[in-house]
């Protein structure tokens, strides 16, 4: 039943995308999703049903974006009109994960779209090494 949420969410998110992009360093990942803003009803359902497998053993927290900014280097370069996110800790894996759905317009180019930002991190300093070792009785 369980797998690995950042594949599991890949799988979810496969027919609705129109980019994916996953990175790798050390032991963590990222991966970055784009697509159209009329997806946006079937992205919040792929996140949703990915994280329901694992609700009974994670702690899951979603928050509401009502707006927001990219600010780099001092320079506002995008525009967040709203998005949602969710914050995961897998207690089982000892994994922080961090799900960001942006919609986002770049007024400069005159486009918007909706951006899926994962960060998985299983090397979190959220639990110790004795907590890892008694709850995994290594």
């Amino acid at each position: 039943m369980y797998g690995n949420i950042m594949e599991d969410l890949g799988l979810e998110l496969k027919q609705i995308i129109s980019h994916e992009s996953i990175r790798k360093y050390r032991n963590t990942r990222v991966a970055f999703y784009k697509a159209n803003v009329d997806k946006e009803a079937a992205l919040i359902d792929a996140i949703e049903k990915t994280l329901e497998k694992y609700k009974g053993r994670s702690e899951i927290i979603k928050l509401l974006v009502s707006e927001g900014y990219f600010l780099d280097t001092g320079i506002e370069t995008l525009k967040i009109i709203h998005g949602v996110i969710w914050e995961v800790y897998d207690y089982p894996t000892f994994t922080h994960y961090l799900i960001r759905l942006l919609r986002i317009r770049d007024h400069n180019k005159g486009a918007e779209w909706l951006a899926i930002y994962v960060d998985e991190n299983p090397d979190t300093a959220w639990w110790t090494e004795e907590e890892r070792g008694a709850i995994s009785g290594v």
